[in-house]
């Protein structure tokens, strides 16, 4: 059975969001395990649960460097969410990374969790400011087109920037690591991997 990690890391997220989303995998035979992250430590035990995930969904506030809560007792930069993802193994092959915050489907997210971490193959998420209810009805689209039409995760986010203007990408590891940039800004930012991983 296909398991969704929810990590709601923030005390302002609209709960109807989570249960919306929650509630909706449910119909497509999903489970889901939630929990309240407000320090780094609450990260790493939901992370370290002993259960591996499908789809990470991670409700926040977020920008190209980092994510975290609006009373600042959390903030995680993207290489340090990739590292702990990489040590707890908490991912299956194939997990899709869901961020439902602003800017956390810009390419230098994507690129540093990728760079970060070998496992991580999928992350979508919008480019730009985004409302909570277009964040929602983002994710419900494209969760839908996943899982009930089969689609190609990348198409599934093309078809939701179709359907309602909102710049939702997903990106592929693979189509990923052969752009020039890509490879450019693994060099930008190995030491700050490097550290990651030994923190």
């Amino acid at each position: 059975m296909k398991k969704l990690l929810a990590l709601v890391a923030s005390e302002d997220i609209e709960e109807a969001e989570v249960i919306n989303i929650t509630s909706q995998i449910e119909l497509y035979g999903i489970s889901s395990d939630r929990f309240d992250i407000k320090s780094k430590e609450d990260l790493t035990n939901a992370l370290y649960n002993g259960s591996k995930y499908d789809y990470i969904y991670l409700a926040t506030h977020g920008c190209d460097t980092t994510f975290g809560n609006v009373s600042d007792s959390l903030v995680v930069t993207w290489i340090e969410f990739a590292a702990m993802i990489c040590k707890s193994e908490c991912n299956k092959d194939g997990t899709i990374f869901l961020h439902s915050c602003c800017r956390g489907g810009l390419n230098q997210v994507a690129w540093k969790m990728f760079i970060c971490c070998n496992q991580i193959e999928f992350v979508c998420g919008p480019r730009n400011n985004i409302s909570p209810l277009d964040l929602i009805t983002a994710f419900n689209l494209f969760l839908f087109h996943v899982e009930v039409r089969k689609l190609d995760p990348v198409v599934a986010a093309d078809k939701v920037r179709l359907a309602i203007d909102v710049r939702l990408v997903c990106y592929d590891r693979l189509d990923t690591e052969v752009e020039p940039a890509y490879l450019n800004h693994c060099k930008l930012i190995e030491k700050e991997v490097e550290e990651a991983f030994r923190s």
